[in-house]
C-alpha cells in the first residue's frame, strides 16, 4: 500500500536523480537484506544512478563496511559511497586532534581512529589500564595508575555505542570534570569559573534504531542523555552527590565573604556538557553526503547539489526525513523499520515541521515509479 504525500515523482531530465539511502530499517536488518532492496541497489548501478548509503551505526572503517555491503547486496559497493556516523570526524576532528590524545567511546573503535589519523587515539579500556583507579572491577590488581597532566585528553569522540555504560559513564566523567587528567584536581567541580576544556563529538544523535528485536533499540542519543545529565549533576550545588560537596562549600564561602549582613547562598544548577554531535541529520553528515554524491558525477554540467534531485529514504523521519529539510531536497520515508505510521502519525510529523515528500512501503516500490532501465 502506497500513501503519496504529493503526486508521482517528477523526473525532471535536466537534473540528475541521486540518492542517500539509509541502511537499517530501509535495505537491511541487522544484516539481512529487507525484500526488494538488493534488486533496487542493482537497478541504481544499472543505470549509472549516483547513491550513496548513509547510516547512524559506525564502529568500522568505511572499506570494511563497503565490503560488507558489497557482500550483502551482491554487488561492487565503493568505500567512497559508505557515510558512517563518524565519517565527518576525517574532517572536522583528525586535522586538528591528530597529535593529541583523545578519548574513544565503542569497542575496538580506538583501532578505526588511529587509522582515521588519530595517533594518540586510546579507546575507554586501554585508557582505564593506565588508570587502574577509575574503574577498578576492570583493571590489574598490579596495575600502575599514571599521571597524564602533561599530556591530558582533548577530546571524547563516541564513534559507537558503549561497550560497557557504567565504565565509559565513570571514566568519561573523570576525564571531563578534571580538564582531561583524571590523576589531578576535579577542576570544573571545584572551581565555579573553570570552563570546559575537553572537546566533546557524538557521532549519533539516534535515541533508538530498527534491529531483530520486536521493538526499537536503544543506541548513542541515550547515552548522550546519560552523560548530560551525570555531567550537570556533578557540577551542581542543588546535588546531594559527594561531587557537589565542595561546590556548596565554595558558594557559601562566597556568599558569607561577600557580605556581613546577609547569609543567602548563590546556587549553581550545574553545568551544561557543551558537545558537538555529527551524523543525521546534522549540516556536517549531509555536506558529507552531498560532496560524495557530487563526486559520482561525470557530467561536466553537474557543479552543484542544485543540479541533482536528491531524494533521502530512509525508516526514520527525525534522521532521514529531518536530514533533507537540513540539506533542502527530497524524502522518502519507509515502513520497513521503526516508523508507525499509525493514526495522527503523520499530523504530528507536521507539527513538528518534519513531513515526508512521501510515503512509501519500502525502497524497493517507491523506486518503481521512476522510470528505470530493468523494470
Amino acid at each position: 500500500m502506497s500513501s503519496l504525500l504529493t503526486s508521482a515523482p517528477d523526473i525532471n531530465h535536466r537534473r540528475q536523480l541521486a540518492f542517500i539511502l539509509d541502511i537499517d530499517g530501509c535495505l537491511s536488518r541487522e544484516g539481512v537484506p529487507i525484500p526488494g532492496s538488493k534488486e533496487a541497489l542493482h537497478k541504481l548501478q544499472s543505470n549509472g544512478i549516483p547513491y550513496v548509503v548513509c547510516t547512524n551505526g559506525g564502529g568500522q572503517l568505511e572499506t570494511t563496511r563497503a565490503e560488507r555491503l558489497s557482500k550483502t547486496f551482491e554487488m561492487n559497493i565503493s568505500p567512497e559511497q559508505v557515510i558512517l556516523s563518524h565519517t565527518p570526524l576525517r574532517s572536522e576532528v583528525v586535522p586538528r586532534m591528530k597529535d593529541q590524545r583523545v578519548l574513544i567511546v565503542g569497542e575496538n573503535c580506538a583501532e578505526v581512529a588511529r587509522a582515521y589519523g588519530l595517533h594518540k587515539a586510546e579507546g575507554v579500556r586501554e585508557y582505564g589500564q593506565r588508570h587502574p583507579s577509575l574503574f577498578p572491577r576492570r583493571r590489574e590488581e598490579d596495575a600502575i595508575p599514571t599521571d597524564d597532566s602533561d599530556d591530558p585528553v582533548r577530546a571524547i569522540l563516541v564513534f559507537e555505542d558503549a561497550e560497557d555504560l557504567g565504565e565509559q559513564l565513570q571514566i568519561c566523567l573523570d576525564v571531563l570534570l578534571t580538564n582531561g587528567n583524571p590523576s589531578g584536581p576535579r577542576v570544573l567541580v571545584d572551581d565555579i569559573d573553570a570552563k570546559q576544556e575537553v572537546e566533546v563529538w557524538f557521532t549519533n544523535p539516534d535515541l533508538v534504531y530498527s534491529g531483530l528485536a520486536v521493538h526499537p533499540r536503544l543506541t548513542q542519543g541515550s547515552y548522550r542523555i546519560c552523560l548530560e545529565k551525570l555531567y550537570e549533576c556533578a557540577t551542581s550545588t542543588t546535588s546531594t552527590s559527594y561531587y557537589s560537596s565542595k561546590l556548596k562549600e565554595q558558594s557559601s564561602s562566597s556568599s558569607s565573604s561577600s557580605s556581613t549582613t546577609t547569609t543567602t547562598t548563590t546556587t549553581n544548577k550545574g553545568r551544561t556538557l557543551n558537545a558537538t554531535t555529527v551524523g543525521k541529520p546534522t549540516h556536517l553528515t549531509g555536506k558529507t553526503a552531498l560532496d560524495k554524491l557530487l563526486a559520482q558525477c561525470s557530467s561536466s554540467n553537474i557543479t552543484s547539489e542544485q543540479d541533482l534531485e536528491i531524494w533521502t529514504v530512509g525508516d526514520n523521519p527525525y534522521s532521514d526525513v529531518a536530514l533533507a529539510h537540513t540539506i533542502g531536497c527530497n524524502s522518502c520515508l519507509v515502513r520497513t523499520g521503526i516508523w508507525d505510521d499509525g493514526k495522527d502519525a503523520l499530523e504530528c510529523l507536521t507539527k513538528e515541521g518534519i513531513v515526508p515528500t512521501r510515503v512509501e512501503d519500502s525502497f524497493a516500490s517507491f523506486l518503481k515509479g521512476f522510470p528505470l532501465e530493468g523494470e
